[in-house]
């Protein structure tokens, strides 16, 4: 008789049940374990019948929470407060707890953050589930637990295997083409967490160069032995989030900086650090803008690329989802690169431009306070120089208070 996806989505209803009847006992765990095997075997319908379990069946228990919301208004004080804060948590978040402690649980969450992650289109009704693991994960995920690593040809293979599966940037075509990246003028890093030691977290790709470089094209080239020219500059040209499940969960320039200071120790010549990103959002905001652009025209495309990252905004902050990232971890906007990416991914995204955002030479924290507090997008002289109307945007930070 063949089990169906309600029948076995039940089943890990009841095992998860029997996990918070036992809290705090061995069996919790012994239980918790199960729980996490069987969720890893589960099919997506599975998954899908689970997470509206999670939903319906492990949520705040209501006469507590109405018992300490009636004490909340009676007396307003910070005890109050507290045990209604605690009366509001979801009791699903217990379970995750419990869940974590067991062998391989913190993969199997960020699996169930992930899934639910994907099902935002077709089941909006699960958002509670991923903000309650978004909410442990951010915390168990603090940036302080990562650890840095430089990876080279003494790096395990299966983690090698990994750069080239999850770069998500710049597309590795094999080992061959990985090589490049680990040469002596290249540095790849990885971000690990102590719970998943062989998983990496976040790749960063690194290339150190004579003065900024322009385009993916001349960082992904074959090395030229007849370059004998000191670098200068180190170009974060990928940096890859691999894990679905920390979508959202930013680690923010600590990354960047953590990077930037080993390098720094490392080669202490370096006098400019900056990106060569890609502008993802360009192509499809171009369309709708101004659907009637030269894409031939070079100055109409960098004006047009201008306005995008530096003017347009949602919510006060700026569309480009990878200008966001860069701005407010306090960059500036340095230089537009007319075919920077003339792959067929580079040219469908924003024809084949690319931007480079400065860190270096800059103080980086009134930066981002002006993007946060006063929405003021800090860009180059010769960016200001391609806008129209620059609006909300300067060569430097205004003067605090």
């Amino acid at each position: 008789m063949t089990t169906s996806a309600a029948d076995h989505a039940t089943i890990l209803l009841r095992t998860a049940e029997a996990v918070l009847h036992f809290t705090g006992e061995p069996s919790s765990t012994a239980l918790a374990e199960q729980l996490v095997r069987r969720i890893d075997a589960a099919d997506e319908a599975v998954i899908t019948a689970f997470l509206r379990h999670l939903l319906e069946r492990f949520g705040p228990d209501e006469a507590r929470l109405k018992a300490a919301v009636d004490a909340w208004q009676a007396t307003p004080n910070a005890e109050t407060a507290q045990a209604l804060g605690d009366a509001a948590e979801a009791s699903r978040q217990e379970l995750f707890r419990v869940m974590n402690t067991a062998p391989g649980g913190i993969g199997c969450l960020l699996s169930l953050r992930t899934a639910a992650v994907q099902r935002r289109a077709d089941h909006p009704e699960l958002r509670p589930v991923e903000r309650d693991l978004e909410h442990l994960l951010r915390s168990w995920f603090n940036r302080g637990f990562l650890e840095l690593r430089r990876l080279d040809w003494e790096t395990p293979a299966h983690i090698l295997e990994k750069l080239i599966e999850y770069e998500a940037v710049h597309e590795i075509s094999g080992w061959h083409d990985l090589r490049r990246r680990l040469e002596e003028d290249r540095r790849s890093f990885g971000f690990f967490h102590p719970s998943l030691p062989g998983e990496p977290i976040i790749f960063v790709e690194v290339a150190l160069t004579s003065g900024m470089s322009r385009s993916i094209q001349n960082v992904l080239a074959p090395r030229d032995p007849a370059m004998t020219s000191v670098p200068d500059t180190a170009i974060f040209y990928s940096i890859t989030n691999c894990q679905t499940g920390l979508r959202g969960i930013s680690f923010g320039n600590f990354l960047i900086k953590q990077v930037t200071a080993l390098l720094r120790a490392e080669l202490p010549e370096l006098e400019t650090f900056a990106t060569l990103s890609p502008i993802p959002g360009f192509g499809r905001w171009l369309a709708d803008a101004e659907p009637a652009i030269d894409t031939s025209d070079q100055a109409a495309m960098e004006r047009a690329c201008a306005r995008y990252l530096c003017v347009e905004r949602r919510h006060g902050r700026p569309l480009d989802p990878v200008a966001r990232f860069h701005l407010r971890n306090g960059a500036r906007v340095e230089r537009i690169n007319w075919k920077g990416d003339t792959s067929a991914k580079g040219m469908a995204e924003s024809h084949g431009l690319l931007v480079n955002y400065r860190y270096s030479g800059q103080d980086l924290e009134a930066n981002h306070e002006a993007l946060e507090n006063d929405g003021v997008v800090i860009a180059a002289p010769e960016i200001i120089a391609l806008l129209d109307d620059p609006g909300s945007v300067a060569a430097e930070p205004p003067p605090a208070g």
